[in-house]
């Protein structure tokens, strides 16, 4: 059994599957959210994940409309474990027999959650980021970030979706007729910013979660460990990749200019110091929502530089219009080569960015606005 499977399996285990009434308790009215239960055990450790935080702000808003919420994790299967029925589910993966089929009371609204690209696109892209790495560097990795795909027919019947991402990220559900979708903006965290003076030009910052090849660190490190005039600061978990690992163990480990830091606390002492030496956070990732790591970068002030898929049509971020080893070489040498005025102006521009649109409260007030405007057109409580 993989380590995923086993982890799932300890979580049921030892865990209740279902919380109730984490918001809204003794509500008449009753919503189910499908998302993930350990965001609401203990306290709230955000920095971990800022969809942690997201969910506690999503359930504290239905419990302002009148709602008693009910929690399960997405991918939960037993189908005993509801016992009521619900007026309002928000699903972050619909499938075709979801777990609360036979628990919606009459007029029951349901919304689709969708934090990423489509699935079958993710997956395809991810496929080929694997195979021009196997053609480059002969080695063949495992794919980490596929996942069920979602049926049209079944995203096309929800009443409306809350969607992270932009219209590229649309663009992956290829011919999909969209229910209401609400954009939702995938915030940062309220952090101090850094003096841009501090910054290096060519010095960047890798910060990726799980799928290293399908977020393009593989690029980044052959390219930087061929240029001595950039240096690179990796911050992810290679603990659960280590074909990864294996592969890029030079580049990783006995290379100069490159440091791998592992899983870091974003919100912590050590990540602050940490990027406030970079020149930029790059993510020439193959598919996302709206990137969760550029919205951190943002909220410290750190200039980025991003692919089209990472959710963002700004023209405060640079855009790698082409990843490519040569079209990436030649921007990350570009971003180099800005004087101490043109990163301070960078830098600037990100932040104002992050204040007016990426902060914690835009989050809040754009699901508290989605769902009035949802309710108020069905008729329902808002």
């Amino acid at each position: 059994m993989s380590a995923p499977a086993l982890r799932r399996l300890a979580r049921r285990l030892l865990r209740p599957g279902l919380l109730r009434e984490v918001a809204g308790a003794g509500a008449d009215l009753r919503a189910l959210l499908l998302y993930s239960t350990q965001a609401f055990r203990g306290p709230d450790r955000s920095a971990r994940h800022q969809n942690i935080g997201q969910q506690r702000e999503l359930a504290r808003a239905l419990g302002e409309l009148g709602y008693a919420v009910d929690v399960v994790d997405f991918d939960e299967t037993r189908r005993g474990l509801l016992t009521r029925d619900y007026d309002l589910v928000i699903d972050l993966h619909p499938r075709r027999a979801p777990l609360y089929q036979g628990r919606l009371r009459p007029g029951a609204v349901r919304i689709a959650y969708l934090t990423g690209s489509d699935p079958a696109a993710n997956a395809a892209a991810e496929a080929r980021r694997i195979d021009e790495l196997e053609r480059r560097r002969g080695v063949r990795l495992r794919p980490r970030r596929a996942a069920e795909p979602v049926a049209r027919d079944v995203l096309e019947g929800f009443d409306a979706c809350f969607l992270f991402g932009d219209a590229v990220t649309r663009s992956s559900y290829h011919g999909l007729r969209w229910p209401t979708t609400y954009a939702l903006p995938n915030n940062g965290y309220e952090v101090e910013p850094t003096d841009p003076a501090r910054r290096e030009p060519g010095r960047l910052l890798f910060l990726g979660s799980v799928g290293q090849v399908h977020k393009g660190l593989d690029l980044l490190l052959e390219v930087v460990a061929a240029e001595p005039a950039l240096a690179l600061e990796v911050c992810c978990d290679l603990r659960q990749e280590p074909d990864f690992a294996r592969a890029y163990d030079r580049e990783l480990t006995a290379t100069p200019n490159i440091r791998n830091h592992g899983f870091v606390d974003v919100t912590g002492a050590r990540f602050r110091d940490l990027q406030a030496r970079c020149g930029a956070l790059v993510l020439p990732s193959c598919s996302e929502g709206q990137s969760g790591s550029v919205t951190v970068g943002m909220g410290y002030g750190l200039p980025c530089a991003v692919s089209r898929w990472c959710g963002f049509d700004h023209p405060e971020l640079t855009m790698l219009h082409e990843i490519a080893p040569a079209a990436l070489r030649s921007a990350l040498l570009a971003l180099a080569a800005r004087t101490p005025g043109e990163l301070a102006a960078q830098s600037a521009a990100t932040l104002a960015l992050f204040q007016r649109a990426y902060r914690p409260e835009h989050y809040a007030a754009a699901v508290r606005a989605a769902l009035r405007d949802l309710l108020g057109r069905r008729g329902g409580r808002a």
